[in-house]
């Protein structure tokens, strides 16, 4: 149970991120840049072009994840230095 909910939370990032490209055009276009640049790769290409744009969705979902788990911390600490 333990490694299907790492798995799980794995693959949540990676459809958010997903789906946060697919909400901002500048970044999807971006996502889509990299990826064609990764498949035009020599001899590595055929394997980088498809996984690229699934590293990357996960990347940006990781990302966006940390910085909202340091916001409701940071928010966290001050109510609790508040109440004090």
């Amino acid at each position: 149970m333990k490694s299907l909910s790492v798995i799980a939370t794995a693959a949540m990032f990676m459809v958010g991120g997903g789906i946060l490209a697919h909400g901002l055009p500048a970044v999807y276009h971006g996502v889509e840049v990299l990826t064609h640049v990764a498949a035009d790769l020599p001899s590595v290409g055929t394997i980088l072009g498809p996984l690229s744009e699934t590293a990357l969705d996960a990347a940006l979902g990781t990302l966006v994840g940390a910085v909202i788990l340091a916001v409701v911390s940071g928010v966290g600490a001050l109510r609790r230095r508040a109440a004090s």
